[in-house]
């Protein structure tokens, strides 16, 4: 082995099973510090990206090959996210090739293409196949990828690289790598006046020219680009070159970032509460790792906490991070960051392109953008010397990743603050029960907002029996909205107060059935109903999105007899139009916020008092302070509450409680209106009274009661493939290993068919584990997966592993 050492690289992606490989560092390497950075190394044929993640004194592989190239000045991934990476591979049972890839910006996950082209040696086309002349022929055009020469040949993809092989050894083709980025550096074009440059121009002859060479040597910047010229001068382009060819102006070209940020109101001056007062204090002495939970009533200030500790993480010369559930739905937290700390802020969420995405990146890495706002994924931001980490709505499930490495994001919040040796904020309403537990427990601090801002009181809140109310129900309309909403709708309209009507179901009828044989009409692909949407005329499935034109008859007994059932938010809104017709009415759900700006057009609207009635999803519940809301209706609360889940009372709370907060912001008091099936479960009547102790009392009662988190940990197997039998088959062969343990405290629960049994055309089973100790359920979890990996790869049967699991379906 030579001086310059060893280096361990994860490959991106894995490549047949390898996350991890050494490689020698060659000498002309020696002297760079390669941790965390970018290099391109040898696998077979192929050249493939990684980055560097140790640097070991030896290795165990007697021969290794060499870096090839070295791609980045700097590191991308820093000591601190390179230990995050590492610990979510071991937490979450992930390849840390899978958790780099995570954490990583798609645009820095560039590719290498590989093409055939002609040696440039002398051909003797008399000792040459046919075939190999009709490839040589192919690529006197240049070179060619090897699908291109697939069609060209009209060969399979076997026969071509056995014929391209062939050729290769015999020194006719060669096989060459390009790099490509998936998102190049925007630059822009700047043109500047020379103001020291021999021989003169007679502008007198040219006003034309003099006025655009003297607009840019006066400019307070000295320079322009032709976007900025174009307003001011008609035909630039040509009096630019003319100017460019007398040698009176030069241009180059500067790189120049994608605008992300919109125009931001003005951010009000706000004085805090006592209990704001308190929480900023214990924020700001902190100086190092400590978990705070900021328990706060609706309404009762915790963005302005938020805003103080970042200010407070600034002057002391370090950056802060702010996570948010879905950055599209919390456009009011974002547009208070950029107005109070301005350009200084980033933003990071899957809505930005590829580029924006980049640029932002970038921003972050060189310290122009020392806080980032952003949703899960921005939980992995290049920010150096943290300081702050905030987590809005740490309750919200969203922060669950439930596909590629199944991490929550708040937990993995919780650990960078702890290897950046910095505070942490976890704030709700609502919290967890493993975040209230946690601060209950004295492993995080508990603070808390007890009142409203300027004391404004909470909203009442009334129950509605649905099951009283439904019995003289007339007609279709009458089911959705009882008397007393009904009631309460059209009062709050009259007196010029805006309404929000929460229905957690998108669509206008969730089932449709055949009234003649009792046909549902169901998803090919899943096992689910579809979902009828009246204005598209068709049927679609929420979860492949397949999608059928809405049939005049039964295709089982062919009778014209099929009938729509249960109520989504596009009927709610049609039966609002007719209840207030002279009503503004808007609808906020995934169908009508595909576009993309929709949501802060409506939120703008909604907020400047242009829509009376608000009906919407699960996005309406989130973060939106609008004062003008006076009324908050919740159409059926038992919707979330029967879940196949221990958390569904938890949800159900936290939803009710949430969109309840959205009432009564402003000068008038708030109403609340809930229909329920259940009007006497311990939820709903908890979330009534805005006493989410009491209910946590009894919630973590009934958890440890029956063993489930917080007292204990859980982890979900779960098998999915084409074939039903060996997706069962599969499942059981691990069931039986886990139980051949004999571990003390663990329970296996299963194997049994996944609620959604089927699910994008794939069968699945799953496997419930549970434990008191998390170590020792993933050493058994992981050593199940082992188990069956040769025959689930053999099968075709992904096997799927979710620590902490989130959900259930």
């Amino acid at each position: 082995m030579s001086d310059g050492g060893v280096a361990r690289v994860v490959l991106l992606p894995a490549v047949g099973g390898l996350s991890e490989l050494d490689y020698r560092v060659p000498p002309s390497l020696a002297r760079e510090e390669l941790l965390g950075r970018r290099v391109l190394v040898p696998l077979g044929r192929r050249r493939v990206l990684g980055v560097v993640c140790d640097v070991p004194a030896t290795s165990a592989r007697a021969q290794l090959k060499d870096i090839d190239t070295l791609l980045d000045p700097v590191p991308v991934l820093g000591a601190e996210l390179l230990a995050l990476c590492r610990w979510m591979a071991d937490y979450y049972l992930a390849s840390l090739a899978d958790v780099v890839a995570t954490a990583l910006p798609g645009t820095l996950q560039i590719e290498t293409e590989r093409a055939i082209v002609l040696s440039g040696a002398a051909l003797d086309v008399t000792t040459m196949r046919i075939d190999e002349c009709a490839l040589v022929a192919a690529l006197r055009a240049g070179a060619q990828p090897q699908a291109a020469l697939q069609r060209a040949l009209a060969l399979s993809a076997p026969a071509v690289a056995r014929l391209i092989d062939r050729l290769r050894r015999k020194g006719v083709v060669e096989i060459r790598e390009t790099l490509r980025e998936r998102a190049p550096t925007k630059h822009l074009r700047f043109y500047e006046a020379r103001t020291h440059v021999r021989g003169t121009t007679d502008f007198a002859r040219r006003p034309a020219l003099a006025a655009v060479y003297h607009y840019l040597r006066d400019h307070p910047l000295k320079r322009a680009s032709v976007a900025e010229l174009r307003g001011s001068f008609p035909n630039v382009t040509a009096k630019l070159r003319a100017l460019l060819a007398a040698g009176l102006i030069q241009w180059r070209d500067e790189e120049v970032y994608r605008p992300v940020a919109a125009a931001t109101p003005s951010d009000r001056t706000v004085v805090p509460t006592p209990d704001q007062t308190d929480a900023i204090a214990a924020i700001t002495a902190a100086g190092a790792f400590a978990p705070f939970l900021l328990w706060g009533v609706t309404g009762s200030g915790k963005t302005e906490v938020y805003l103080r500790a970042v200010a407070a993480a600034l002057a002391a010369e370090r950056t802060a991070l702010v996570l948010v559930p879905e950055i599209s739905l919390t456009h009011q937290l974002v547009d208070r960051l950029h107005a109070r700390f301005g350009t200084g802020v980033a933003v990071l969420h899957s809505a930005l392109s590829v580029g924006e995405r980049w640029d932002e990146w970038r921003r972050i890495a060189r310290g122009e953008a020392p806080i980032v706002v952003g949703a899960r994924s921005a939980v992995f931001a290049p920010l150096p010397r943290l300081g702050l980490i905030v987590v809005d709505e740490e309750h919200d499930s969203s922060y669950k990743q439930e596909d590629g490495v199944r991490h929550h994001g708040r937990d993995v919040a919780v650990v960078r603050a702890r290897l950046a040796r910095c505070p942490i904020v976890l704030g709700s309403a609502t919290p967890s029960m493993e975040s209230y537990h946690n601060a209950r427990s004295g492993r995080y601090r508990l603070l808390e907002l007890r009142e409203r801002v300027e004391s404004r009181p909470l909203p009442a809140v009334e129950l509605v029996d649905l099951r009283q109310h439904r019995r003289g129900a007339a007609h279709a309309g009458s089911l959705i909205l009882s008397a007393p909403f009904t009631a309460a709708l059209q009062a709050n309209f009259a007196a010029g107060g805006q309404s929000l009507v929460f229905l957690n179901r998108r669509g206008f009828a969730n089932v449709m059935q055949c009234q003649v044989c009792g046909d549902t009409l169901t998803c090919p692909n899943c096992c689910v109903a579809l979902t009828y949407h009246r204005v598209w005329q068709a049927l679609r499935c929420h979860h492949c999105d397949h999608t059928v034109k809405q049939p005049s008859q039964c295709a089982t007994c062919g009778e014209r007899a099929l009938t729509s059932w249960g109520a989504g938010t596009e009927q709610v809104e049609a039966t609002l139009r007719e209840l207030l017709p002279g009503a503004r009415v808007a609808r906020m759900d995934r169908d009508t916020m595909a576009r993309k700006g929709a949501q802060r057009a409506l939120l703008a609207a909604w907020e400047a008092g242009r829509i009376d009635v608000l009906i919407g999803t699960q996005m309406v519940t989130k973060g939106h302070d609008i004062p003008g809301v006076t009324l908050v209706g919740v159409l059926l609360a038992d919707l979330s509450l029967n879940f196949p889940d221990f958390r569904s009372a938890e949800r159900t709370f936290q939803l009710l409680t949430q969109v309840a907060g959205r009432a009564g912001r402003g000068d008038r008091a708030g109403r609340v209106i809930v229909q329920t099936l259940e009007p006497d479960h311990f939820s709903l009547r908890h979330a009534a009274g805005h006493d989410f102790a009491a209910f946590a009392a009894e919630e973590l009662s009934n958890r440890r009661e029956l063993g489930y988190p917080p007292f204990a940990r859980l982890a979900l197997m779960r098998f999915e493939g084409e074939q039903l039998v060996a997706v069962e088959r599969l499942a059981r062969a691990a069931a039986e290993h886990l139980r051949a343990a004999r571990e003390r405290g663990l329970a296996v629960l299963g194997p049994a068919p996944a609620p959604i049994e089927r699910l994008r055309g794939r069968h699945r089973w799953q496997i419930l584990c549970r434990s008191g100790s998390g170590t020792a359920l993933r050493r058994h979890i992981a050593a199940a997966r082992e188990q069956v990996r040769a025959a689930a790869r053999a099968a075709s049967v992904r096997v799927l592993i979710d620590i902490d699991p989130q959900g259930m379906l």
